[in-house]
């Protein structure tokens, strides 16, 4: 990975997820087949890890975005909360204590790294479902280049199949001519 992008094994090119599309099949079919078996296992296993590496990150994103659903949620439900009400505060995900409502008319929210801004509890919806606009359009571009790189699997796979084939093709041919 260079500038933070992944480099295509096929191409050697680096290639941005975002703006990715496959490239003329004809030249990458021409450029599969001159490469050896050996090359195209390694090539088919470095596409596959990248397919797996991807689909941890996709895996991130949907819990990310599920956390800011859940929040903006809360958040809409904490706009019609009273001051004074009784209530639990969690200090870890399995350990509340009892406390009361202080003030309905601002929220803090955690931005990242340790960042945190108060806003109001409307406007933390809006930041909510901002949030969770972007995770998905990210979600949505790491989909497509998970597709991308799948087809690009499959092309590695049915050439290494083929080279296969015809090697063993040939090992029969010579053993039968008694070479």
């Amino acid at each position: 990975e260079a500038n933070g992008r992944a480099e295509s094994p096929i191409s050697r090119r680096p290639v941005d997820p975002a703006r990715s599309s496959m490239s003329n099949p004809k030249n990458q079919a021409i450029q599969l087949a001159q490469l050896s078996p050996q090359q195209l296992k390694q090539m088919g296993e470095q596409i596959e890890e990248e397919i797996q590496q991807l689909t941890q990150n996709l895996d991130q994103l949907t819990k990310a975005a599920n956390r800011y659903h859940t929040s903006g949620r809360a958040l809409e439900t904490f706009k019609d909360e009273t001051e004074g009400k009784e209530m639990l505060v969690p200090l870890t995900s399995s350990l509340y204590v009892s406390g009361t409502l202080g003030s309905t008319e601002k929220v803090l929210l955690d931005i990242g790294t340790g960042y945190f801004v108060e806003k109001t509890p409307e406007d933390g919806v809006d930041y909510c479902k901002r949030k969770v606009n972007l995770v998905k359009a990210n979600m949505d571009k790491i989909l497509e280049f998970i597709k991308q790189r799948q087809s690009q699997a499959a092309q590695v796979n049915q050439v290494f199949s083929a080279k296969v084939q015809q090697m063993q093709e040939q090992q029969r041919l010579a053993e039968a001519q008694g070479v």
